[in-house]
């Protein structure tokens, strides 16, 4: 979801909030607003990486109600169950679903959505990411199975449940890889629009798994992204990143951390360095993230690792 760019206090209209006094009226994004109630929390940053947008937003049990006009592609992921609503979509029936946990709704660009929730008594959250039509039909270089998909609601494809739950993990942490962010709009993107698979068939060649490798070698304590890869093979990101998970069994963030990590052993075992400065010189954002990625694929903690090396 986009940025809170207004927030005001009127009166209550929507039969959601028949029972209260006002609400407070928010504009999230340029196509989306949203009236809550006074409790809601929305205190969760909006993340941008490029031509994504992501917002990880706490409801709660505050009824609410919403507007879409529809001027970008919408994924949401909900951990919600309520009491009453109706959710209505171009394209599509009302709908008046009571448990949306684990449920995807996709409006595609175009698509104008309204409608209002009472939330049950409980932490109820979605997860919500916006991107440009243009991402699209650029980056996807036509390998997608329809131009248009059509509006989801309420349904659970695990790979889009999978994409958008670690997106969701991805929102709650404090310092967020940019790499592993871009990874996961691209995958959950990847989902919805049914991408074919290549049809030669092949991943990259040597020559650009070489050529990755050199870069990421090279600039292993910058911030390094999926785009700048693509970039070295003259590539999309979405092409980009399904080639080389076929040609390597392994995501472009899987193997950007691995090479920081195997990096860093080499480090512990040759120097004094402390650790909260080897953790900086290999990459990561926090000595917290290298930790658990260094125990994650080593199988001990960095510490026990340089102490059985001496």
């Amino acid at each position: 979801m986009g940025s809170i760019a207004r927030m005001d206090t009127v009166p209550s209209k929507n039969a959601a909030d028949r029972n209260k006094d006002s609400v407070t009226m928010m504009q999230i994004a340029h196509d989306l607003s949203l009236a809550f109630g006074r409790g809601a929390d929305v205190a969760r940053p909006l993340r941008q990486w490029r031509g994504f947008s992501a917002k990880h937003v706490v409801i709660g049990a505050e009824s609410y109600s919403f507007k879409r006009v529809g001027n970008s592609q919408y994924l949401a992921f909900h951990d919600m169950i309520v009491e009453d609503s109706e959710v209505a979509i171009d394209g599509l029936a009302p709908d008046r679903t009571r448990d949306w946990r684990r449920s995807v709704a996709f409006i595609p660009w175009g698509h104008a959505a309204h409608g209002w929730a009472a939330p049950a008594r409980r932490r109820n959250t979605f997860t919500a990411l916006h991107f440009q039509p243009g991402l699209v039909s650029d980056e996807l270089e036509r390998r997608y199975a329809v131009a248009t998909p059509a509006p989801l609601l309420f349904l659970r494809p695990p790979p889009l449940q999978a994409a958008l739950g670690r997106l969701e993990s991805v929102l709650l942490t404090s310092h967020v890889d940019t790499m592993l962010a871009e990874t996961v709009c691209l995958l959950a993107v990847l989902e919805v629009f049914g991408v074919q698979a290549d049809p030669t068939g092949v991943g990259l060649s040597r020559r650009h798994l070489r050529l990755v490798d050199d870069f990421v070698d090279a600039r292993l304590a910058a911030t390094i992204g999926v785009s700048d890869l693509a970039q070295l093979c003259g590539l999309s990101r979405f092409h980009f990143t399904r080639a080389f998970k076929m040609a390597t069994g392994a995501s472009p963030y899987a193997h950007v951390t691995a090479t920081r990590v195997d990096r860093a052993r080499e480090l512990l075992a040759q120097t004094d360095l402390r650790i909260e400065a080897i953790a900086g010189l290999v990459g990561f954002p926090t000595s917290a993230q290298f930790r658990r990625a260094f125990r994650a694929r080593v199988g001990c903690s960095a510490l026990e690792y340089r102490q059985s090396r001496k």
